[in-house]
């Protein structure tokens, strides 16, 4: 093998050959460099995309203030009805007062006994009279029982009465009837031929 030191000089065809092994040695290395830069980069940009291992779980934050209070629902169907109830004991039986058994007593329970009274007096229409007699034949009073009259014949006792205790008003009216309030043995009568009162 041949040696040349460096100081050597070579005819021009070697001397041109030196320079094109010495390029191609520079590009060579350049490129190696470039490769080895090129793969550096590509392995950190590369390499930190991967997600490493999870951590330890954190503890638990402060629980959040409570949301407002969502709209009612809509009402449920009406349930089944319960069972009746057990009948309560009874009550106490009620007293009447004295007074007014006293006054119950005293009244009249079968009516009027008789209407065979006349009556000649001049009474006022309208008017009403308790008595022992019982009228009802014929004059001023009829007993006071509720019976229907006849307009057509009694227009000024209709007009004073009108149909308050009875009638329909049209053909008939009623008197009253004041049988349950009278005392016994006494009978209410009623003016129905008499004097038209007048008014202030």
């Amino acid at each position: 093998m041949l040696q040349h030191s460096g100081n050597e000089r070579f005819p021009d065809g070697a001397a041109s050959m030196k320079v094109d092994v010495v390029t191609r040695a520079c590009r060579l290395r350049s490129f190696w460099t470039l490769l080895l830069a090129t793969s550096l980069i590509v392995c950190v940009s590369g390499c930190g995309d991967q997600a490493g291992p999870a951590g330890p779980a954190g503890p638990a934050g402060l629980a959040g203030p409570v949301g407002p209070a969502g709209p009612a629902g809509a009402t449920g169907p009406t349930g089944p009805a319960g069972a009746p109830g057990s009948t309560g004991p009874a009550g106490a039986p009620g007293t009447t007062p004295a007074n007014l058994t006293a006054l119950s007593n005293a009244l009249g329970t079968k009516g009027y006994s008789s209407e065979n009274m006349n009556s000649s007096v001049t009474c006022m229409l309208g008017d009403v009279v308790l008595s022992v007699n019982s009228y009802g034949i014929a004059g001023a009073f009829i007993p006071a029982d509720g019976r229907l009259l006849m307009i057509s014949t009694n227009i000024a006792l209709f007009n004073l009465v009108g149909t308050r205790f009875g009638g329909d008003g049209v053909n008939t009216f009623a008197v009253p009837d004041l049988r349950p309030f009278a005392p016994q043995g006494l009978q209410y009568s009623i003016c129905v031929s008499g004097i038209y009162p007048t008014t202030n």
